[in-house]
């Protein structure tokens, strides 16, 4: 097929074909459970969903894909309707479907969707008895080849180890020079025909490709690569062999929940009809604009009724003179005086008329709007069957693989959430089903030791609660061990010991979600990689959730990840600190109150607040989002306003100045030089036009748990340095930069604005546009210069203003550095401030 027609087509291809390999797969798990009525409707089910996606792939000129469905459904033709299926047909279909999925995943990365390992699949597929087919030949191998390729194994090994370690300088020197070193066994496997060597080596090379940039994905990729390196090192270490090894016998396999849904989702595929995501996106953002400009019109209507009663009081007054010019004789003013009135009435009339007419069709129009927003919302909410399905087929393949005999139980597959969620949260979950299997269920040697039942109990289900849903994960394994972790951080160098002694039970369990925090010494085929659980703390925070943990020793472990239903628009809390106005999703605000001085106190060292009898972690919320230290009310005796955030089990008290109101917001992304400023999950525009940071709830519960000493109002406190800008994505990036150079910062809107601070907090510094209403700039370097205690500050003005005399008015006027803006990244502001701090700061 022409290239550019199944890029075209690729999109609703892969998106089809990946509900189409779920279904397969639980149906090829549900083969062998039921009674015999059933396991024969499901095998006509199955056949039928086999069949289709052969079609389609050969329809698409997809080789590769037809001839593994082909022989998937010669494989399930040999099956006798009613009787259970081989173990080998089971198992070998869900290899082909990993496979299969591996290809999607290169299809969606512009590549060509090749099936890796392909002849070995078909062999085993084609086999009598369907035994798993050696992929290695040692025999016939050169020996040189072996040598080599295990050195070349060591290599990538050692930069898989550099690539996980924090503060790498040259990471993507790092990143290429093991894609050059993947690439070159890849090429030998080709040369000496081993086809499991090259297919491993070029699934390592495309997993190194994804670490370029840290984060999430390069997590996953890690994670990723440390088995495909597992499995290359038993590869090669097999060449030595002169006959290939027997394959081992099949464990018990565990049982799961399945059920017969194939002919149902096709009569219900037949009513539906496909729609990008990316459509639904544009739509949504659109619907919630528009329901954000409805507020704003409600705005201007309370301002047009105002001014209405403005112009009736003037007519009074109006009317008033009339009345007196008339008392006092009158005259021609008299009736001109008396037809102006009359015609300001008239109009008067015609105006709350209209005031009336554009209430009523504004009504309707919200009504309307909010019926489409809901439709909108309901497009994207999925069953979280289709996070949870999968989980099956991951339960089969590592239990087995561990020698494991696991049950596996889900439930809540039909609570609907959003598909975005869905899509993120697949990884996660797979990693805490992994961990729950590694690291908590035991052998069945172990809890028939323990008085357990040899088969192992994991439950994973969805609950929803409220706006929001938790998916927890349970086992009935070993549960965690603090002291281990412990133990295990202070091995790794993450902890020294007397920090580690000071951590309470629930603070070293949470160590399991430090990056880079392992229990297992040996790198095996799914632990001890050092990622993996740090990514469900990192993507819950990502999705304005937070993980919970809870353990009992010797009964099991259980995780909570709390999410919301969807991340549409939201009803945010609108709360003053300082100067500054922020917004926070309202379902983590559990209630608003105020603390007199004596609910505050100091406990071990941790500053606290009594709420209902009980002791909760207390910050100022102005030192949580990076801004300077104001006074508290309570410091001088008076009470503090605080709202009380809760998320995950996780609950904290946090002070502000005051609240300001509540209102529906539309969360919208500061793009990717903001990503570092973790507290902040967005921005917002109010129904008064004015732009508002989100904050990040789960964050600032994260950082809760870190202990803080109240200071006295007379103590001195840190200099900081002033960002002015009336553009809220440069004030951030900016503030961004000098953050993570080590600089405390304080930020203001406008030439007035940071007057006002400036009075009341000591800076040291001063950045600042030219170009800001109120007062620009130029202005506030003349105010600065002509103050009396403030004209010793440097000032720096970072504008995009480059002319020569432009440079010279600035420096005219006192400024001491002058920058264009697109210097800031090239490090020249660092350089600048650096130079111009007074000394010792």
């Amino acid at each position: 097929m022409d290239p550019r027609v199944l890029r075209s087509l690729w999109p609703i291809f892969a998106a089809e074909t990946r509900e189409q390999l779920q279904t397969i797969g639980t149906a090829v798990l549900g083969l062998e459970q039921g009674t015999a009525e059933q396991a024969a409707e499901q095998l006509t089910a199955l056949k039928r969903e086999v069949h289709s996606l052969k079609g389609s792939a050969a329809s698409l000129g997809l080789a590769d894909v037809e001839q593994l469905m082909h022989a998937i459904e010669d494989g399930l033709a040999r099956c006798a309707p009613g009787h259970v299926p081989p173990p080998g047909l089971v198992e070998t279909t869900l290899r082909s479907l990993s496979a299969m999925e591996a290809a999607l995943n290169r299809g969606d990365a512009g590549e060509i969707p090749t099936i890796e390992g392909l002849g070995p699949l078909l062999s085993a597929l084609g086999r009598g008895g369907f035994e798993q087919a050696p992929e290695v030949k040692a025999n016939k191998v050169p020996a040189q080849f072996r040598r080599d390729g295990l050195q070349t194994l060591e290599k990538l090994e050692t930069s898989l180890g550099r690539l996980c370690s924090p503060g790498l300088e040259d990471r993507p020197g790092a990143v290429w020079e093991a894609v050059g070193l993947a690439e070159l066994l890849k090429a030998a496997a080709n040369t000496a025909g081993i086809s499991a060597v090259e297919s491993l080596a070029s699934s390592v090379r495309a997993g190194f490709a994804r670490m370029e940039e840290a984060g999430v994905g390069a997590s996953v990729a890690a994670s990723d690569i440390a088995g495909s390196l597992v499995q290359l090192r038993t590869a090669l270490e097999s060449l030595a062999e002169e006959t290939p090894a027997e394959p081992a016998a099949a464990p018990a396999e565990p049982e799961v929940t399945a059920r017969s849904a194939a002919g149902r989702r096709q009569q219900d595929m037949d009513r539906a009809v496909r729609v990008s995501v990316r459509t639904l996106d544009s739509l949504a953002l659109q619907v919630e604009q528009l329901a954000a400009g409805r507020a704003q019109q409600l705005r201007r209507a309370e301002a047009h009724r105002e001014l209405l009663e403005q112009t009736h009081q003037a007519l009074l007054q109006l009317e008033r003179a009339a009345q007196q010019l008339a008392l006092s004789g009158g005259g021609g003013a008299l009736e001109s005086l008396r037809a102006g009135v009359g015609q300001v009435r008239g109009v008067q009339k015609r105006l709350v008329q209209l005031s009336k007419d554009v209430h009523r069709e504004g009504e309707q129009l919200a009504l309307v709007a909010q019926v489409v927003r809901d439709d909108l919302r309901d497009l994207r909410m999925v069953p979280a069957s289709q996070v949870l399905e999968p989980l099956k087929r991951t339960v089969r393949e590592l239990a087995a693989r561990l020698g494991k005999d696991v049950e596996l139980v889900l439930a809540g597959g039909d609570v609907r959430i959003d598909r975005r969620i869905v899509d993120v949260l697949k990884d996660p979950l797979q990693h805490l089903v992994r961990n729950a299997l590694d690291h908590g269920i035991e052998t069945a040697a172990q809890r028939t030791a323990a008085g357990k039942p040899p088969r192992g109990l994991l439950t994973v289900r969805v609950e929803p609660r409220g706006t929001r849903l938790a998916v927890v994960v349970e086992d009935d394994g070993g549960g965690l061990s603090p002291e281990n972790v412990k133990a295990t951080a202070v091995r790794r160098g993450l902890l020294t010991e007397a920090e580690a002694a000071k951590l309470t039970e629930m603070q070293a369990a949470r160590l399991v979600f430090e990056p880079g925090f392992s229990t297992r010494d040996q790198v095996t085929e799914t632990s001890g990689r050092g990622v993996g659980l740090d990514v469900v703390q990192t993507t819950a925070t990502r999705l304005q959730g937070a993980v919970d943990l809870s353990y009992e020793k010797g009964q099991g472990t259980r995780f909570t990840i709390d999410l919301p239903l969807i991340l549409a628009g939201a009803l945010g809390l609108l709360v003053r600190t300082g100067t500054a106005v922020v917004a926070i999703p309202s379902d983590a605000v559990e209630r608003v109150l105020r603390l007199s001085p004596g609910d505050v106190g100091t406990v071990a060292g941790h500053v606290v607040a009594r709420v209902e009898d009980e002791q909760l972690p207390f910050h100022p919320l102005s030192t949580s989002i990076g801004m300077p230290r104001l006074p508290l009310a309570i410091e001088s005796g008076k009470p503090q306003t605080a709202m009380v955030l809760a998320l995950g089990g996780v609950r904290a008290v946090f002070a502000m100045d005051a609240v300001v109101g509540q209102q529906e917001i539309v969360v919208r992304s500061l793009g990717r030089h903001l990503q570092t400023v973790s507290h902040l999950a967005g921005a917002a525009v109010l129904d008064d036009g004015s732009v508002v940071p989100v904050l990040n709830a789960p964050e600032l519960l994260r950082v809760a748990a870190a202990p803080v000493v109240l200071r006295a109002a007379t103590e001195v406190r840190r200099s900081h340095i002033l960002v002015c800008d009336d553009a809220l994505t440069t004030r951030f990036a900016i503030k961004s930069l000098l953050e993570i150079a080590g600089y405390s910062v304080v930020t203001a809107g406008d030439g007035e604005e940071a007057l006002g601070i400036l009075e009341r907090t000591p800076c040291q510094l001063v950045v600042s546009d030219w170009q800001m209403p109120r007062l620009d700039g130029i202005g506030l370097t003349r105010r600065i210069r002509a103050h009396p205690k403030l004209s010793h500050l440097p000032v720096i003005l970072c504008t995009s203003l480059d002319s020569p005399q432009e440079r010279a008015a600035g420096l005219e006027a006192g400024a001491d550095g002058y920058l264009v803006k697109r210097e800031v990244e090239r490090g020249k502001l660092l350089d600048l401030v650096r130079q111009l701090l007074p000394s010792g700061a």
